[in-house]
C-alpha cells in the first residue's frame, strides 16, 4: 500500500520561547521512524514535510496521491491550532488518515473546552478557571494551583514556576502565560499525588488499554513541583530530563486499576479520539483519579512513553504502527 507519512516541517513558532521549537522539530524524527516501520511491513512509505505556509501546504495536499495518510501534523507555521485545520483539509480531499479527526484535535487542544466536555460526561477533572487577564477573580479555588497555557500541547509553557502557592505567584505566572503564549491561562487546583498515564491503542478486539505507566518524581525534592515540565519532556540532559522518569505503574488499591481503565476509555470516547491516544491522571490523597489531560495522536517516537507501555504489552514498534494503520483503514472502509 502507498502511505504518505505527513508531518509539519517547520521550526517556527507563533509564540512562546525559542526552546519550544525543539518539540516541533522532533516530529520529523518520528516521521522517519514511522516510515521505516511501514516499509518493514511491505508498504511503500513516503515522508512529506508540510510547508509552514498554509497556502503551500494546501497545494501539497492537493497534489498528494496516496491510499492513506499517516498524520503526524501537529500544526502549521508553529501554530498548534492548525492541526485541526489540516485534518479538515484531508477530509475535504477525501484522503483517509490515521488518528484523531478535526473535532477531537480542536477539543483536546482547547483545554477549557475539553474539561467542559469531560465534566458534562460525569468524568472527574480538577476544579479550575480560565484567566483572560492576570487580575481575573480567583473565586473559591484553593492553593496550590497550576497555571497552564489554555491551548498548547507537549508541555509547552510548563515549568516549575507553573505551580503556585500564593496569589502573588499566581498573578505573575498568569501574566507570563498570557503575554508569552498569546492566549488565556488555565488555572487548576494542583493535585499533589501520583501521576498515571493510560495509553490506548486499537487492536484486533477493539480498543486496548496498554499497561499503565507512572511518572516517578522520587528524584525531586519534596517541596518542589512534581510535574512534567517542558524541559523534562524535551530538553535532553537538563536536570528535569534526568529526574523525570516514566516507570511501570506501581500497585493500586483494589478496584482502582479498573476504575482508571473505565475513565480512560470514556474520555477517549467522549472526546472522539481514534486509533490511539493517551489519558493522563492525577490521583488525590484518597486515590481518586482526576483527568488532567487527554492527548490525541500522542508522541509515538521510539522511546516515547506510549511505546514503553506498548513494549510492556509485548508489542514492537512495528506492531504499534501496523495497528494504527489497520484501525484507520477499518474506519475508512467499514464494509471491507
Amino acid at each position: 500500500m502507498n502511505i504518505a507519512v505527513l508531518y509539519n516541517d517547520d521550526a517556527s513558532l507563533t509564540h512562546g520561547d525559542a526552546q519550544d521549537a525543539i518539540a516541533v522539530q522532533a516530529v520529523a524524527e518520528c516521521a522517519a521512524a514511522v516510515a521505516k516501520a511501514l516499509r518493514t511491513h511491505g508498504h511503500a512509505a513516503q515522508e512529506l514535510g508540510l510547508a509552514p505556509d498554509p497556502r503551500e501546504a494546501v497545494r501539497q495536499v492537493a497534489e498528494l496521491r496516496t491510499e492513506l495518510a499517516f498524520n503526524l501534523v501537529e500544526g502549521l507555521g508553529g501554530d498548534p491550532r492548525k492541526d485541526q485545520a489540516f485534518a479538515w483539509l484531508l477530509e475535504l480531499h477525501g484522503i483517509a488518515y490515521t488518528g484523531a479527526g478535526p473535532r477531537a484535535l480542536g477539543l483536546c487542544l482547547e483545554k477549557p473546552l475539553a474539561r467542559g466536555v469531560l465534566a458534562a460526561a460525569g468524568l472527574p477533572v480538577p476544579r479550575g478557571a480560565v484567566f483572560e487577564r492576570p487580575d481575573a477573580p480567583l473565586g473559591d479555588l484553593r492553593f496550590p494551583l497550576i497555571v497552564k497555557p489554555a491551548r498548547e500541547d507537549a508541555s509547552h509553557g510548563i515549568a516549575a514556576e507553573s505551580v503556585v502557592r500564593d496569589e502573588r505567584a499566581l498573578r505573575a505566572r498568569a501574566s507570563f502565560v498570557i503575554e508569552r503564549y498569546a492566549q488565556p491561562a488555565l488555572v487548576e487546583e494542583y493535585i499533589e499525588a501520583r501521576e498515571i498515564n493510560a495509553a490506548l491503542l486499537a487492536g484486533p478486539r477493539g480498543l486496548e488499554l496498554l499497561p499503565l505507566s507512572e511518572i516517578d518524581y522520587s528524584g525531586f525534592a519534596r517541596d518542589e513541583a512534581h510535574i512534567v515540565t517542558y524541559a523534562g519532556k524535551w530538553i535532553e540532559g537538563s536536570r528535569d530530563w534526568n529526574l523525570t522518569q516514566v516507570i511501570p505503574a506501581r500497585e493500586f488499591a483494589a478496584g482502582q486499576r479498573d476504575k482508571l481503565e473505565r475513565v480512560a476509555r470514556r474520555a477517549f470516547e467522549v472526546l472522539g479520539l481514534c486509533d490511539y491516544g493517551r489519558v493522563d491522571f492525577r490521583l488525590d490523597a484518597r486515590d481518586e483519579p482526576f483527568v488532567i489531560d487527554v492527548n490525541p495522536n500522542p508522541d509515538i517516537s521510539p522511546g516515547a512513553g506510549f511505546l514503553l507501555a506498548a513494549q510492556r504489552a509485548g508489542l514492537s514498534y512495528d506492531d504499534v504502527i501496523a495497528r494504527i494503520v489497520e484501525s484507520a483503514l477499518r474506519r475508512a472502509h467499514p464494509a471491507a
